[in-house]
């Protein structure tokens, strides 16, 4: 931002233009004036003024009110308007009140009462340069107000901009707080309900129950493996073991093998994503939306979780998220009952290993 000097205001030569008919005025001028006066011309008529006005604008103008019958005041009157930033200096002939009243309110900025001397026109000049100095003062001073106003205008919206997102970060931290305490709500009443299970089927029909409980409408299906490192069905929910036979199978030839091989959870949203996993064993399984994952216990995977909805009613993150916190819960439970079951009957534990029964621990 540059600032006016205002040195280089108070040393400035101007350019005067006088209006009288008196040819005398003009050297007055440029004695009073001294080195701050540059070119001074003379015009005797006030249309000559305004051609000269035209063609060369002053800095300042004095202007003998009485010229071509009292011509003068709407000279001062239309320079005033056109020329706002040029000092116009009324001369009279006479003391009249109302003349100089006329005159200050047509836009002279001080009045000079002949006979005009060289001294007045000193005094006149003065004027003109001490008000100049103070229109520069105010215009530095307008000006840096106004850099500072745009600095703390920028200051503000960064302010603003950090309190946004700090504000955000709060919402955020409050949402995950939020829902770290529904999942360890979620997760402390699911282990409540499975505390008095001993055994896997109980422990499964449980989790089918919590399921449609917390995650309403909705298809699930725990699988178990066997001794063929296969999975078969376990318990399912809204599933017709008859009706649903072939989808059964072939989600636990597709979903639930993916998950095992891959040792991560499988979300399956769209058809095309059903074709590129699956091929030509995606067709039962089109117009769903899938989530499967792998319930792990002591390194073990000892079922898996599927659920699946129509593609118009997908499962969003917060539903996700609640099957994974209880999937090794699940796993531990599963675990817990199988120890006891083997615990309970060792010989038909290793009946059941020698058959690759549906229960026994690899």
């Amino acid at each position: 931002m540059k600032f006016v000097s205002q040195e280089v205001i108070s040393t400035k030569t101007w350019d005067v233009l006088v209006v009288d008919a008196d040819p005398t005025t003009g050297d007055l001028v440029r004695r009073g004036g001294g080195t701050r006066v540059g070119q001074v011309r003379v015009v005797e008529t006030v249309d000559q003024a305004a051609l000269e006005m035209r063609t060369h604008p002053a800095d300042v103008v004095m202007v003998n009110v009485q010229i071509n019958d009292n011509g003068g005041i709407e000279l001062l009157r239309k320079l005033h308007r056109k020329y706002p930033q040029c000092e116009a200096i009324a001369m009279s002939r006479t003391k009249r009140s109302e003349l100089c009243v006329d005159a200050l309110r047509a836009g002279a900025a001080d009045i000079l009462v002949g006979p005009v001397t060289v001294e007045d026109v000193k005094t006149a000049f003065a004027n003109v340069a001490e008000r100049q100095t103070g229109l520069a003062r105010l215009q530095n001073r307008n000006l840096r107000l106004r850099e500072v106003c745009k600095r703390l205008s920028k200051a503000r919206q960064e302010i603003s901009q950090q309190v946004d997102l700090l504000c955000n970060d709060l919402v955020r931290a409050y949402q995950e707080m939020a829902q770290q305490l529904n999942h360890t709500q979620v997760t402390t009443e699911y282990s409540m309900m499975l505390q008095d299970e001993l055994e896997v089927e109980g422990v499964l029909r449980k989790t089918m129950e919590w399921v449609l409980k917390k995650l309403g409408p909705i298809n699930a299906a725990v699988y178990l493996p066997d001794g063929e490192r296969n999975f078969a069905l376990g318990a399912y929910l809204n599933l017709d073991t008859e009706a649903d036979a072939k989808l059964i199978e072939q989600i636990g030839r597709t979903v639930v093998r993916e998950v095992e091989c891959s040792g991560q959870a499988v979300t399956i949203e769209t058809n095309e994503q059903l074709r590129g996993h699956f091929g030509n064993d995606a067709g039962l399984m089109e117009g769903r939306t899938w989530y499967a994952s792998s319930c792990v216990a002591k390194r073990e995977s000892l079922a898996v979780l599927v659920i699946f909805r129509r593609q118009g009613d997908p499962l969003d993150a917060a539903l996700r998220q609640l099957v994974e916190a209880v999937c090794p819960l699940l796993a531990a439970k599963i675990d817990e009952a199988l120890e006891l079951y083997n615990r309970m009957n060792p010989l038909e534990d290793e009946d059941e290993e020698g058959d690759g029964g549906t229960l026994e621990r690899e």
